[in-house]
């Protein structure tokens, strides 16, 4: 029978024999390490604990076991043998014998292997360091997890900080099986999965690019800097070459500058004589959080030409912004006010582009006055404004400083409604007009009040309706009504340069119409209940009261639907609806079902009026253990261009990929064709530790939030 004892180091106190110590360098923290096991004993003299057979200890979040254990009460030192594994936060080691300090968390593991965040390490010995880290001696790291790894990263030593996920190696051979394939004098490494491999390869075909393959080598230079370079060839428009330096700098924020530069060839033109073209992009990016309330940004996007971005990063970055612009802006946010700072300046002629510089703001926030109810803001604004255009013709330049100021009262309604009247007056001075170069001074009058109320009701019942768990159920009701009056300001809207909405204020009198419905239930989540939305309803209108020559009408009335009776589904729905033409503007339609990790799916529908109405959809199933596909598909009903050119019931884009499992990769082979990018195959081999890859071709399903 299984003996279990419970040896606490105050024992020699119980026997009035010895004495427990602290010991004087702070190791031992007055917590008693216990000791269970098949046999365990305690030895005064030695103020030691010997325990043996299924050994555990389990002290200050570090859980042990072992066959056999000495520990030593006072110093907190302990030496183990057999099945040793030692488990912290984060990470789990083990070894034939270990020497470990319970107090000072420092120790080592001979003959060892570890795991980590899905990586494993292996080495004749680990030293355990302070802080959540250790060190592996002439041993490799892996996310293969078998005795034999498929692919390891062999080195002299490997340090591994699990607190902040971090792996540093250094003499590095990198090796699939036991043949080398890459020599590095040393390498950094994040445990989570944000980055890419080392080396990547990725070959392909492409009605644009002909057979093509894109490499690239990320080399850490430490733990806040890394160099990418990439190397990309197309058979019909040659070589291409790239730098990404990643950085961060102490006390001034981090930033990536990115870099790509070809000497294109027109293989693909149907030209007797074959022209070249030099083109490239340049971007930078840098944020800088100066303070808890301080931050600046500045992005820097220079091209060679408008299209190339879209010819050599369509996926990855034309389809996400096709025409990015250069800038500065600096934030200074408090609780009572916020001052801004933005320059903007056009980097390429071929864009149009509204410049500031520089455009200054402060936003002083509601501040009550003296002990009144009274409160005061105001919005100051001075921007130097140039208008840039792609053809350099009939840019302008205006100054403008627009200060609006507002008094506010708010009030309490009865219990549940809330009312807040003001007034507000907006000065703005324009360095010149519409036709002409004469300053212009225009003073516009505000008023208006903001009312709501909220009516809720709580249903104590519970069970199932229709396969939907509810736990109580809440519905509340929140009607809103927002007035907004402006008279005619002195210089009417037409008399002046349109470059944003402060030049486009006009005579208004409108109410704003809002009803909320928001239906709740308790599901437990975790260990604790928490109050979840079931479902979301949002409609709102714009009431116009007698614009000029017309009588008072409704308008711009949107709605917005969320429902989430599951976890795994989601449906959300938005409209635009015009009630004087009786036509929806815009209508968007998601559903999103994510039941397990073997299956999911995406069907969207988008409308536009007069200009596009599409659907999207998206699959991914698991077919087994070892195989998985994807589709991505996107289907115009109707969609019209800018140039007026019609596209009728055809494929926009279309994309199949099959995934096949390899223990600790996956190889990814896919197939596209869109009407934008052409036909693209592609092959990729990725770790399952760190899929991303630094090229994007897919297309993806914009799932709902």
């Amino acid at each position: 029978m299984k003996i279990k004892y419970i040896v606490f180091v105050f024992l020699a106190i119980v026997l009035g024999c010895y004495g427990v110590a602290c010991a004087e360098d702070g190791q031992n923290s007055g917590k008693p390490i216990e000791v269970n096991g098949d046999q365990v004993e305690f030895f005064p003299k030695e103020k030691k604990i010997v325990g043996k057979g299924n050994v555990t200890i389990d002290y200050e979040g570090i859980g042990l076991t072992c066959d056999r254990i000495v520990v030593y009460s006072e110093t907190k030192d302990s030496e183990a043998e057999g099945n040793v594994v030692l488990k912290t936060a984060g990470s789990e080691l083990k070894g034939e014998k270990i020497a470990y300090n319970f107090g000072t968390k420092v120790g080592v593991i001979l003959k060892a292997r570890a795991s980590s965040g899905g990586w494993y390490a292996f080495g004749d010995k680990i030293e355990l360091l302070a802080n959540s880290t250790y060190r592996i001696i002439n041993g490799y790291i892996t996310s293969c997890g078998l005795l034999k790894p498929h692919y390891k990263i062999v080195a002299k030593t490997v340090t591994v900080d699990t607190l902040n996920n971090k792996v540093t190696a250094k003499d590095v051979a990198v090796k699939v099986g036991d043949a080398p394939i890459a020599y590095l004098p040393k390498y950094h490494f994040n445990l989570k999965t944000e980055g890419w491999p080392t080396v990547s390869v990725i070959p392909g075909k492409k009605s644009k690019w002909g057979v093509f393959a894109l490499n690239s080598y990320r080399y850490e230079m430490d733990d806040k800097n890394s160099l990418t370079f990439r190397v990309d060839e197309r058979s019909k428009w040659g070589l291409a070459e790239g730098v990404d330096y990643k950085y961060a700098l102490d006390g001034f924020g981090n930033g990536l500058l990115r870099t790509y530069y070809t000497n294109q060839r027109n293989v693909d033109r149907n030209e007797s004589q074959k022209g070249e073209q030099q083109r490239y992009r340049i971007q930078a990016r840098h944020r800088w959080d100066i303070n808890d309330h301080a931050m600046a940004i500045m992005e820097y996007h220079r091209m060679s030409d408008a299209t190339m971005t879209k010819d050599y990063f369509y996926r990855e970055e034309y389809n996400r912004e096709p025409s990015p612009e250069s800038y500065v802006y600096v934030l200074e946010r408090q609780p009572e006010y916020s001052l801004s700072f933005l320059g903007r300046k056009r980097a390429n002629h071929f864009q149009t582009v509204t410049e500031r510089l520089p455009e200054l703001r402060f936003d002083l926030k509601d501040q009550k006055l003296f002990d009144s109810p009274v409160y005061f803001k105001t919005d100051t604004t001075f921007a130097n404004i140039n208008q840039k255009t792609s053809a350099n013709a009939n840019d302008l330049n205006v100054t403008r400083f627009d200060v609006y100021n507002k008094l506010s009262v708010p009030l309490k309604l009865l219990d549940a409604m809330s009312v807040s009247p003001f007034v507000g007056m907006r000065d703005t001075f324009f360095s010149r007009g519409l036709n002409d170069d004469k300053n212009e001074f225009r003073s516009a009058f505000y008023t208006g009040f903001d009312l709501s109320t909220k009516f809720t009701k709580t249903y104590e019942a519970s069970g199932r309706f229709l396969g939907v768990d509810f736990n109580k159920l809440r519905h509340s009701v929140t009607p809103t009504i927002e007035y907004k009056y402006i008279h005619q300001p002195s210089v009417d809207y037409t008399k002046l340069e349109q470059l944003d909405d402060i030049d486009a204020i006009d005579q208004k009198s409108v109410f704003t119409l809002g009803l909320e419905n928001r239906l709740q239930t308790k599901r437990k989540i975790g260990e604790s209940l928490k109050t979840v939305d079931l479902g979301y309803l949002l409609i709102t209108g714009d009431y116009l009261y007698k614009p000029e020559g017309m009588g008072s009408q409704l308008s711009n009335v949107k709605g917005d639907l969320e429902l989430t009776p599951f976890s795994w589904l989601r449906l959300e729905s938005d409209t635009r609806y015009d009630p004087d033409t009786r036509d929806f503007q815009t209508w968007n339609t998601d559903l999103y079902i994510n039941r397990s990790e073997d299956w999911r799916f995406g069907l969207g529908s988008r409308y536009e009026q007069n200009k596009a109405s599409e659907f999207t959809s998206e699959l991914f199933y698991k077919l087994n253990n070892a195989w998985s596909f994807r589709t991505f598909g996107r289907y115009d009903l109707k969609e019209v261009e800018n140039n007026g050119h019609k596209y009728v019931n055809k494929f926009k884009d279309k994309e199949f990929t099959v995934i096949k499992d390899l223990h600790c990769w996956l190889a990814e082979v896919s197939v596209s064709e869109g009407r934008d990018s052409g036909t693209t195959v592609w092959a990729v081999m990725k770790l399952k530790a760190s899929p991303k890859v630094p090229f994007d071709f897919k297309d993806y399903y914009p799932h709902p939030k």
